[in-house]
This record gives C-alpha cells, structure tokens and sequence, in this order.
C-alpha cells in the first residue's frame, strides 16, 4: 500500500509539473468572458475573448477564443463584428475553421441574401463534409432546392455531388435522399433500386438509414406487386435484431413499425390469418416500449374472433391487464362478453363502427 501511494504521488507531482502552464492574463480574460456570457453579457464576453486571444500562449487557444468571440457578438447581434472573426478563422487551418465557413454563410442569409447564403452553405459542405454541423447544413440545402425545384432539383444535385462525396461522412445520406425523393416522384422501380443499394453499402450495424431503408424498400416492393419481397425485407430487417445481454435490446426506430407490416403482410396480401396472428402477437411481446402493442393485440384479437368467438378473449384479456390505457380497452367486451368490466370510458365509435364487419361466428 505504500508503494502504491508513493507512486501515485510520483506520477501526479509528474503530470502537474507537465502541465502547460497558461499566461495568467489569457486565464483572468477568459474566466471574465465566460461570467460575462453566463450574465447574459454578450458584447462584454466577445471583448473579454478577443483580450484572452491576445493573450493566448498557443494558436489553438488563441483561435478558439476567437471563436468564442464571434459567438458572443453574433448572440450580441453585432454580426458585423462576428462576421469578421469568423472570416478570419475560416481563412486558417484551426479546428473551427469548418464551423466558421458555415456560420458565415448561415450569417448571410440572416441578412436576406439568400442565393449568395446558400451558395456560400453548399460550398461549406462540399469543403466540409466531416463537419459536425454538415448533415444538417446538407437537410437544409435539401429543402431549399425542393422549394425552388421541387424532388427533381433535389435529384439533380445528388447526381451532380454524390460522385466526389460518396467516401465521406455525408455519402450515405446523399444515396437515402435520392432513394426517397425518387420514392416521392413515383419512380417505384427505381426507389426500390436504390433503396437495396443503400442498405447494401451502408449495412447494419453501422448504416444510419439500413432499417429505414429497408421498411420503405418492402413498401415499394408491395406497390409493385410483390408481396413476397416485401415480406423477404421486412424478415431480413428483423432478423438483424439483437438483444443485449443485461436488458433490453439494440433498437433501431423501424423495427416495431416492421414487425407490426409483416403481420399486416400475412393478413392482407398473403391471407394467412395464422401467421398474421402470431406476427401481431409477436409485436406486444417482442417490443415491450412500443406504442403499437396495444393495436398489435386488437388486430390479432379481431383475426380470432373471425374464426372463433372465444379465441378473441385470450389477447383482449392480456390488452385489458397490461395496457388498460389503451383506446381499445373500453371495447374489449365488444369482441369479448366473457370478460368482467374493463374500464369506465365508453368505446370510442370510431372503433365500434370499425367492428361492425366483425362476424360473429358460432363457438
């Protein structure tokens, strides 16, 4: 033990002493800086920063408190002062030289110049494409060129960047942009396409849009006929699932949405009710935070009471137990006489006109 404390004094004396040292003008500057931004104080914090740059032993502190600088006069509203220290930076090689180039053009169209500003946003991401800021500079100029152009000018963009952009961090959402406004343009067969071909490049478990890609990809599969494609994408989906070993699992935001499809499939388009009820069933058990379990018990209990009365009691009896909140509880009894009393809200008649091709077959 004593050797251990020995060595942890030792190696903490040692990494104190290596510590930069910073100018204590740059460290009274900067504290004032950060009280003055705190307090609301933001022309008073940009003046405090430039001070600390000025003081600044090294060329990373002294760009970033530049940097800070121009935030705090662009919150001031002193953007002519923030444009400056921005352009400034965006001229040099620091580590906010990205943020700069963007926030420089977002200032531009602040001040109603909107194609220099978008001009200026798209050159950004095309320098930039690694930066924090770029996925959403990119959604933005999205939106701009489908104002003006509509899914086609979109499109046309896509085509034109995706060639030198395809290896960077913005590659991938460059493929699902195209996939979806394709999809949006009603060019079915070539959406497919390139929806396969973005889950293919970008596959789970790293692939930001996989799942998403797949979901819409079954959908198209489906408008095209082919219900047993759709069913291929939805299994394949699925199938990638993984639980953790402490709780819980690894989800991703379709995987509920495509489990609660595939029973839809089995019923709908393959007229499976077996199947469709155990995929509905599934859905309540499999994804325990889901907001479809509720409507994944109703559909699977409306299955059975179409083949047997008494059948519909068993997912009803779990729906009015686990989930008494749920919009279907008060019309369990509908599907269900068997069962005591449910709840004091009334069935919605929405529901109740919903059920009225229910047939009531014999027991």
């Amino acid at each position: 033990m004593r050797v251990g404390a020995w060595l942890v004094a030792a190696l903490s004396t040692t990494l104190f002493a290596c510590a930069p040292q910073l100018p204590n003008a740059y460290v009274r500057a900067r504290d004032s800086a950060e009280n003055d931004y705190a307090r609301r104080r933001f022309s008073e914090a940009g003046k405090a920063w430039l001070a600390a740059a000025w003081n600044a032993a090294t060329a990373r502190d002294r760009s970033e408190a530049r940097y800070r600088a121009a935030t705090s006069y662009e919150r001031a509203g002193e953007l002519e002062k923030a444009g400056a220290l921005y352009a400034l930076l965006a001229q040099g090689r620091s580590e906010r030289a990205a943020r700069s180039t963007f926030s420089l053009a977002d200032l531009r169209l602040r001040g109603g110049d909107e194609a220099g500003g978008y001009a200026d946003l798209e050159a950004a991401l095309r320098r930039y494409p690694s930066s924090g800021v770029a996925s959403l500079a990119l959604r933005r100029y999205f939106a701009y060129l489908a104002a003006r152009g509509g899914d086609q000018a979109v499109l046309d963009y896509v085509a034109r960047v995706e060639p030198r952009l395809r290896g960077s961090e913005l590659g991938e959402q460059l493929s699902y942009e195209r996939a979806r406004r394709l999809d949006a343009s009603a060019r079915t067969g070539e959406a497919l396409a390139a929806y396969l071909d973005l889950a293919d490049r970008y596959p789970y478990p790293h692939g930001a849009f996989w799942d998403d890609a797949l979901y819409r990809g079954a959908d198209c599969k489906q408008r095209l006929g082919d219900a047993q494609g759709a069913l291929a994408l939805l299994t394949r989906l699925l199938d990638a699932r993984e639980v953790a070993h402490l709780s819980g699992s690894y989800e991703r935001p379709r995987y509920a949405e495509a489990a609660f499809r595939l029973a839809e499939l089995y019923r709908d388009e393959l007229h499976d009710a077996t199947a469709a009820r155990q995929a509905f069933h599934r859905v309540f058990l499999d994804y325990p935070t889901s907001t479809l379990r509720d409507d994944a018990l109703w559909q699977e209990a409306i299955l059975a009471r179409k083949t047997n009365r008494s059948a519909a009691c068993a997912p009803l009896a779990l729906l009015v137990a686990q989930l008494p909140e749920s919009r279907f509880a008060p019309c369990a009894r509908k599907l269900c006489p068997e069962l005591g009393p449910v709840s004091t809200s009334q069935c919605h008649a929405y529901i109740e006109r919903a059920l009225a091709g229910v047939r009531d077959p014999a027991n």
